[in-house]
Formats: structure tokens, C-alpha cells, sequence
């Protein structure tokens, strides 16, 4: 996109303090943000929220080592992560609420949320696949295991493609925030 995603205008806020509010919000045991390329800057913003904040020395190598860096270090091992991305301000509290009460209902190791047959984010991963994304190399994504367990997977359905949409381009971004501007109306 070409410039610094996380700390771009998004209503009253930054689009991390946007993604952060409704975790915050959320009935979690704690929220860590992981932190790659220009972290200072970004941290320097979301510091004095109550988070823990993590730094990823490999970020340049894909998600899957940020992902890879929030397992290692977040103690005690909880139950399950909600992993979610920085760039989709826009997924507010109900998304999320609704895939922890699925995973709390079925203990389903993955929670998938879904819109017209898509899968989105954020998602469920229970602990039990911590060591198989652990074990992960940088050239491998997540989808080695979010794809390879059908039987432990539940994928819910959402009421729009909020959760398919993210910012990678300009373009992207001022949809979004057009979006954010009609709904705020």
C-alpha cells in the first residue's frame, strides 16, 4: 500500500486503535498485538492501552512468524487465540463475540467465520494446534493447518463480507473508511 497501514486515520482513531477496540471490549483473558516493521511507531500509539505488545524480528517473512511469535510468548497458555489483522478496522465486537461463544460451545479446534462459502478473519485456534503452528516454517502459511482439519473445524457463517475485506491498497482503504462514514451516520 506504501504507507504504514496500522497508524492511518480511521475515524477518531488509528486503524490499530479501530481493530483493538473490540477486542478490548471483548470477554478475553488478554490482548497481545505483535508488532514487525516500524513497531516503534506503532507502539508508540498504542502503548498505554491495556495490551501486551510483542516484537516480531522476522516480520519481513509473513504472518505466519508473527503468529508463531504470539504463541511462544503468550503465558499462561490460554484456552484458545483469536488471531486477528490490522488491517480490517471495520470488523466490530459482534464477529468476535460470536466466534468465541461458538468455540466455548463446541470446542471446536478452529473457528472459521464464513460469508458466502468464503472463509475470513479473525479466527479461532484452540492451544491444541499451537505446536503444529509452532512447527511451521517461514515459507509455510497458516493455511497448512487451517486446512488440515475438516472434522475439527466449524466455520460460521456471518450476515456480510466484513470478514473477507481487508486494506491492501489505497483504494481499499478509502472504501473502508466510506463504509465507516455511512455507518457512523
Amino acid at each position: 500500500m506504501g504507507t504504514l497501514k496500522a497508524l492511518l486515520p480511521f475515524g477518531t482513531c488509528t486503524v490499530i486503535e479501530q481493530v483493538l477496540q473490540p477486542m478490548l471490549q471483548g470477554d478475553m483473558a488478554g490482548v497481545t498485538v505483535v508488532l514487525g516493521y516500524r513497531a516503534a511507531d506503532i507502539a508508540a500509539v498504542i502503548e498505554a492501552l491495556p495490551i501486551q505488545i510483542l516484537y516480531n524480528p522476522d516480520y519481513q517473512h509473513g504472518m505466519t512468524t508473527s503468529v508463531q511469535v504470539a504463541l511462544r510468548h503468550i503465558t499462561p497458555i490460554p484456552d484458545a487465540y483469536l488471531l486477528a489483522l490490522v488491517d480490517q478496522p471495520h470488523i466490530g465486537s459482534r464477529p468476535i463475540q460470536r466466534l468465541l461463544a461458538a468455540f466455548a460451545d463446541t470446542h471446536k479446534g478452529l473457528v472459521m467465520p464464513t460469508y458466502a462459502g468464503k472463509r475470513g478473519h479473525p479466527i479461532v485456534l484452540a492451544a491444541r494446534y499451537r505446536s503444529e503452528v509452532l512447527a511451521l516454517g517461514q515459507d509455510q502459511g497458516l493455511h497448512l493447518v487451517t486446512r488440515g482439519h475438516p472434522d475439527d473445524t466449524l466455520e460460521l457463517p456471518m450476515d456480510n463480507d466484513d470478514i473477507l475485506r481487508d486494506m491492501d491498497y489505497q483504494t481499499d482503504y478509502e472504501a473502508e473508511l466510506q463504509r465507516w462514514q455511512q455507518r457512523s451516520q
